[in-house]
């Protein structure tokens, strides 16, 4: 082995000892108000990193490069005010540089080829703690079109680059002045809860974003806003958005609420207060209701990585056009996001404690860099030491136990909001749910079975395990299908039909041959409305 050869591994070890366990450009974003405080990072007394001046200066200056991180105050924000940035560490390396760092920062368009859309400047970096007090960098986008950028960032002392960092920015000028102009005539006008949830909901989704709560253009297998049939993730277009939000709000001035008991296809919302959000939830309502007739009602559950609005656009919309030829009203609800699985938990695992945000406070959660060190000698090991962000999903500040909460919560306060609007028809109200929504219906369907006439899953591997709640399903016909292009959930739909059918309950096994598990529910959809069809509650 050559000595440029032990040297670059040495420096590869030192690098992954004071790796930072929040690096990436989405887990970095951190939220204060622009032009506020900075946020506080490592007020707490950390353990001592190892102590640098046993290596090389090129080692102590990789080890402080990679423990640098770069916060932005707004992921979506208004370039007509002034924005802000702060330098900071996620561990304490000690590092004395050559003179002043600098930080040079530039604002580029998305895409394989970006451009250079600004040269926003330096700032000169001077010595100081960033672990307790970040180092604050003024941002000046005004003069900015709307649209989907990128900032650009290097960290260098002199010539030497210590860190570099591409962070996605959202921008939309007047942001800001129309949210207050839209709330002060919000406020002159009583009720339509749900028509002023959609007029809010723009701004509060960029509340949202710039609070950590969810991460905009997450796009990996954990999607924030749902992946479309072509894999590529749907993103919220704000700026559709905010004209919708225009036209409902000069609707509703004029005495119209377009959305209560609105027919054909729309997506509505509303505030949820467990997670202070307001959430869309998807509608479909045939062109042959007369506005007064009990409707009856498909009440749908996505899968994973999907959203409220997967099952209404695929397959050239099959799933509406079939409810419009049968008279059916659909409603899919987001479940608070596009993995939040309903709260279903594997039948026949042992009880793990609790679940929700008492589950997620009652966990002891790990604070402080990577650490791989085998879980058998004391460490959390490869998997336990995986860098979460803030712990939650994508790096954001809401872990997993508790959006699978919510995503129970919100599934059913839609359903509970929608028969409160609409005539809903109580002796045709059915349940339909695929993949992860076939787990999801698997537990709400027992869960809430005075609601459902009769349950369609697919593509589910749910297994019935020794505690499954058939007794809550005496009277609930059910249809469970598969493809027989989709192995994995083979055995379990046979498994679980054995298993109803043996406890009493009327349950029937469809297979669709050549389908796939992405193909299967349009193969099935006719199948499963002659199945509702078939079974109204007597």
């Amino acid at each position: 082995m050559t000595p440029t050869t032990r040297r670059g591994i040495f420096v590869l070890m030192v690098g992954l000892l004071f790796s930072c366990w929040a690096g990436g450009s989405h887990l970095a974003a951190q939220t204060t108000q622009s032009g506020g405080s900075p946020p506080e990072v490592n007020n707490f007394p950390i353990s001592p990193a190892p102590d640098p001046s046993m290596f090389s200066p090129e080692a102590r200056r990789t080890a402080f490069g990679q423990s640098l991180v770069l916060r932005m105050d707004r992921i979506i924000a208004d370039p007509a005010h002034s924005l802000m940035a702060w330098l900071a560490q996620t561990n304490f390396v000690p590092y004395t540089s050559e003179g002043a760092l600098h930080l040079n920062l530039a604002l580029y368009t998305t895409g394989d080829q970006p451009k250079l859309v600004k040269n926003i400047g330096q700032t000169l970096i001077f010595g100081g703690d960033l672990g307790k007090l970040p180092f604050p960098v003024s941002i000046n986008l005004s003069g900015v079109s709307d649209g989907d950028y990128q900032y650009s960032a290097e960290v260098r002392d002199g010539d030497v680059l210590l860190k570099s960092f591409q962070i996605s920015v959202k921008l939309m000028n007047g942001l800001d002045a129309k949210q207050a102009d839209f709330e002060q005539r919000l406020v002159k006008i009583d009720g339509h809860d749900g028509a002023k949830a959609a007029i809010r909901y723009p701004f509060d989704l960029a509340r949202v974003i710039n609070a950590g709560k969810r991460v905009f253009g997450s796009n990996d297998a954990n999607p924030e806003f749902g992946l479309g049939q072509t894999g590529k993730p749907t993103l919220y277009d704000f700026t559709a958005g905010l004209k919708k939000s225009a036209d409902l709000l000069s609707a509703l001035e004029s005495g119209k609420d377009l959305l209560w008991r609105a027919g054909g296809d729309s997506v509505q919302y509303y505030y949820m207060p467990e997670a202070d959000e307001i959430l869309p939830y998807h509608v479909f309502v045939p062109s042959t209701w007369d506005g007064k007739s009990p409707l009856p009602l498909v009440f749908i559950l996505h899968g994973n990585s999907r959203d409220q609005d997967f099952y209404f656009d695929r397959d050239g919309h099959i799933i509406p056009q079939t409810a419009e030829k049968h008279g059916y009203m659909l409603v899919a609800p987001m479940g608070y996001s596009p993995n939040g699985g309903y709260n279903y938990v594997p039948y026949g695992r042992p009880a793990s404690g609790p679940r929700g945000v008492a589950g997620a406070t009652a966990t002891p959660q790990y604070f402080g860099p990577l650490d791989t060190t085998p879980v058998a000698t004391g460490g959390r090991g490869a998997r336990g030491g995986r860098p979460t962000g803030y712990g939650g999903v994508n790096g954001s500040v809401t872990p997993q136990l508790v959006r699978s909460e919510w995503s129970e919560q919100d599934a059913m306060h839609v359903f509970d909001l929608i028969k409160q609007e609409y005539p809903i028809d109580p002796k045709r109200t059915f349940l339909f749910g695929y993949s992860a929504g076939g787990q999801g219906s698997h537990y709400l369907g027992p869960k809430y079975a005075e609601y459902w006439a009769a349950i369609a899953i697919g593509g589910s591997n749910a297994m019935p395990g020794n505690n499954y709640p058939f007794d809550r399903l005496k009277s609930t016909p059910m249809m469970i299908f598969y493809g027989s292009a989709d192995p994995a959930n083979n055995a379990p739909s046979h498994a679980m039909v054995q298993a109803l059918q043996q406890n009493g309950i009327n349950a029937i096994l469809k297979e669709y041959p050549g389908a796939d598990h992405d193909g299967t529910p349009s193969a099935a959809t006719a199948d499963i409305f002659d199945f509702f069809d078939a079974h109204p509650r007597k």
